[in-house]
C-alpha cells in the first residue's frame, strides 16, 4: 500500500477490533481496503507511475465503491470529472474522470467522442479514468479503433462488498451517528441486505430512524422488524 494508507482499529461494545486498512479519501472521508478491491487500491497508490498506461478503467456493480475510488485518486491527480456529452476537450484538465461510460456507449456519437478523448489524452501526455459497470468487452461497442483501444487499457475490477468490509462500514456508519451497536445486530444484518455501500449506508439510516421514533433501542427484534 502506498504511504497514505493506515491501521486502524474499529471498535464495537462488546470490544471486537475490525483491523481494516483505511485511506484517507476526498472531504476526510475514509476508504476502507479488503480483498474486494485491494487491487484497485494498489494501482491507485502507483499513480503516477502507471507505467505509460494513460487510460485506467474501473469497473464493477453498483455501489462497489469505484466512485469513491476514483475521488481518491482525483485528490492525489488533480483529475476533473469531464462531461463527454457537454464539455469540449480544449476546457479540460491533463487528468480526466469520466463516471460510468457504459452507460452512454449505445450512442454511437459518444462512441467517437470517447474514442477523440482517448486520443486526445495520449497524445497531450494526459491520463483519463473510466468507471463502468462491466468489463470493456461487454461494452456496446461498435467502434473497432475504439473497442481495440479500451480492450488495451488498464482494467480493474472492484468486487462487491465482503462480510468484512461490510461489517466494517456498518460499524463506522453507526459510529458516525454517535451510536454503538451491538455486534450481534450488525452479524444479523450482514447476510439480510444488498452487498452495496449504499445499501449499507441506508439500512443504518432506517435503523436509526426508526429506533428515534419508536423510541427503542437498537436490537434484532427492532432490525427484524423493520426488514420484515
Amino acid at each position: 500500500m502506498g504511504t497514505d494508507v493506515k491501521e486502524v482499529t474499529i471498535m464495537t461494545p462488546v470490544q471486537i477490533p475490525f483491523n481494516i486498512p483505511v485511506r484517507e479519501a476526498f472531504e476526510a472521508e475514509d476508504y476502507l481496503v479488503t480483498k474486494s478491491n485491494e487491487a484497485a487500491v494498489n494501482w491507485v497508490d502507483r499513480w503516477p507511475d502507471w507505467d505509460n498506461s494513460h487510460c485506467t478503467i474501473l469497473y464493477g456493480t453498483t455501489g462497489c465503491g469505484k466512485t469513491h475510488l476514483s475521488h481518491v485518486w482525483q485528490h492525489k491527480s488533480g483529475a476533473v470529472p469531464y462531461d463527454l456529452e457537454n464539455v469540449l476537450l480544449q476546457e479540460v484538465s491533463a487528468s480526466l474522470i469520466i463516471e460510468d461510460v457504459d452507460n452512454i456507449l449505445e450512442n454511437p456519437a459518444m462512441q467517437e467522442r470517447l474514442f477523440h478523448c482517448y486520443n486526445w489524452q495520449k497524445e497531450n501526455g494526459g491520463t483519463l479514468m473510466l468507471t463502468a459497470g462491466k468489463h470493456p468487452k461487454h461494452w456496446p461497442l461498435g467502434l473497432p479503433d475504439l473497442r481495440s483501444r479500451m480492450l488495451a487499457s488498464m482494467a480493474i475490477e472492484i468486487g462487491s462488498p465482503d462480510d468484512e468490509l461490510l461489517t466494517a462500514v456498518i460499524v463506522k456508519q453507526f459510529m458516525d451517528r454517535q451510536i454503538n451497536v451491538p455486534l450481534e445486530v450488525v452479524n444479523f444484518l450482514i447476510p439480510r441486505i444488498e452487498r452495496s455501500f449504499e445499501a449499507a449506508r441506508d439500512i443504518v439510516i432506517k435503523i436509526d430512524n426508526q429506533a428515534l421514533t419508536r423510541k427503542r433501542k437498537i436490537t434484532i427484534p427492532l432490525v427484524r422488524e423493520l426488514l420484515e
